[in-house]
């Protein structure tokens, strides 16, 4: 028999390790209400009182609760093999999720939980009691530290309005040492970590929530589900669905593109678009539902880069736990990568949901600065022509103070005006367009075109740049292809 020894890791140094899996105090609860939905549980208390100190938080819910087996398996690091497939609505993946998560926020937490006929069983699991040991030794709970626990929970809900006498939790967790928000100094700063918590779960939970399967309270307060895709909200452009097959289930995806005037409405109270406290920005991209559940949002996931252009478009994805290898899902449940297949196949949807976001973009900057209702040339600063070339936007010459401006301008400072003019309408245009890289500002160049640019470099000359310097702006200021490339490029010092 081969020679071999045991290395078990030291507790302490690999629970704090373990923990740091990029949890926030939003995705580590979120955690905890997925295992309660696997629960059967049909209602999920959360209590937090800021005012307490120190610190504690307690997570309750009427699912069906453990045997005191049940739950001495639970708390293992991990409580089950990746290997065995899952039940195809759990919403967990490695067993993990709830050490690291309630890890990820605390030093200790305890685990109530009975069957419904049953008495309570209560396992902590205390970060100093594993230092003082230096062994994997879970501590089982009193029945005098059980039922304090349990007071304590009913206490903690009596310091909110709306308590419910009649909810009796079948598992309640407990955090203490919460040693993250307890670096939190002032009051106001964990309460801002809360209105985090009640968006997030708003969004993440939203299917849950609003379908009935699911009521969350947090302090006593009803948590509203947001859903990210109004479709059958006026205005809102839906791209028809599509699926790809993968070797053992269909991948639904769908895309939205909401109307420009979402912009404006997102900041007010209630909001179709957002959930109080995000913007338009941050909900952009690729929404991936797992089981239900969302997993991630606010990005597109590197198949096009995040860009305020594209605000107004959003993707969703529905996979199952079946794919989760293929999505390499991590324990979080808050980072995944979409696989190259899957991306392939979405390429055209995600372009043409990016290509319709950036139109609604580029009609709402129009609107923003075009002066409508009007049919006197003078007061609109900018107007929109459309020409061969497609829509542009230009400085109105009849604007009366720009008209005013010109009429006492000498014919040489006139022609400096209109380049300087000209240089503002090409980048005017390219904001507009959503452009990042100048690539073909002037379509249709013409002999006025090369002049201005010969009197451009005129100047700038005279004022001591250097030929690399002018180039560089003539070839910003008015794009890098075909004959003004040739030209630009083509320039000497005089």
């Amino acid at each position: 028999m081969q020679e071999s020894i045991i290395l078990s890791p030291p507790p302490v140094f690999f629970i704090k390790s373990i923990s740091e899996q990029g949890y926030t105090l939003s995705t580590a609860i979120s955690d905890l209400v997925d295992n309660s939905i696997a629960a059967g549980a049909k209602r999920i208390e959360i209590l937090l009182d800021t005012t307490s100190s120190p610190l504690r938080l307690f997570i309750a819910d009427n699912g069906g609760g453990m045997s005191p087996d049940e739950l001495n398996l639970n708390m293992r690091f991990p409580s089950a093999d990746l290997d065995v497939p899952r039940g195809i609505n759990d919403l967990g993946r490695f067993g993990l999720g709830l050490k690291t998560a309630s890890f990820s926020q605390s030093r200790k937490f305890t685990v109530l939980s009975k069957k419904s006929s049953s008495i309570y069983s209560g396992r902590s699991w205390d970060v100093e009691h594993l230092r003082e040991t230096n062994n994997w030794s879970l501590i089982i709970n009193s029945d005098a530290e059980v039922s304090t626990l349990i007071s304590e929970f009913y206490g903690a809900s009596k310091n909110f309005h709306q308590q419910s006498i009649d909810f009796q939790p079948n598992t309640l967790i407990v955090w203490d040492c919460l040693y993250k928000l307890e670096k939190v100094i002032k009051k106001h700063d964990i309460n801002d970590e809360l209105d985090e918590l009640r968006s997030h779960l708003g969004l993440v939970f939203h299917r849950f929530i609003q379908n009935g399967v699911i009521q969350i309270r947090l302090n006593n307060s009803l948590i509203e589900g947001f859903e990210p895709f109004p479709n059958n909200v006026r205005g809102v452009q839906t791209v028809s669905e599509n699926f790809w097959e993968t070797s053992d289930a269909y991948v639904k995806f769908q895309g939205i593109v909401l109307p420009k005037r979402s912009a404006t409405e997102a900041k007010e109270k209630g909001s179709d678009w957002v959930p109080e406290g995000r913007t338009l920005e941050e909900l952009q991209g690729i929404y991936v539902y797992r089981n239900d559940r969302l997993i991630n949002y606010g990005g597109w996931l590197r198949a096009i880069p995040k860009s305020i252009y594209l605000q107004f478009g959003r993707i969703k994805i529905d996979i199952t736990n079946i794919n989760d290898e293929e999505f390499h899902l991590n324990v979080a449940k808050s980072s995944l990568k979409i696989p190259f297949g899957l991306k392939k196949a979405m390429s055209e949807m995600v372009n043409h949901v990016a290509a319709q976001a950036l139109k609604e973009y580029r009609e709402r900057m129009a609107s923003a600065v075009i002066r409508s209702m009007t049919n006197a040339k003078g007061l609109s600063i900018i107007l929109r022509e459309t020409n061969s070339y497609g829509p542009r936007l230009r400085i109105n010459s009849e604007f009366e103070i720009f008209r005013k401006l010109k009429d006492g301008l000498s014919t040489e400072k006139n022609e400096i005006l209109n380049i300087f003019v000209a240089l503002i309408e090409s980048k005017l245009n390219e904001i507009w367009k959503g452009e990042i890289s100048t690539t073909e500002i002037i379509e249709d160049f013409d002999n006025q075109h090369e002049k201005r640019i010969l009197k451009i470099k005129k100047y700038y000359e005279e004022a001591g740049y250097s030929l690399q310097e002018i180039k560089e702006l003539l070839l910003d200021s008015f794009g890098q292809t075909g004959k003004i490339k040739i030209l630009i490029n083509s320039l000497t010092m005089d």
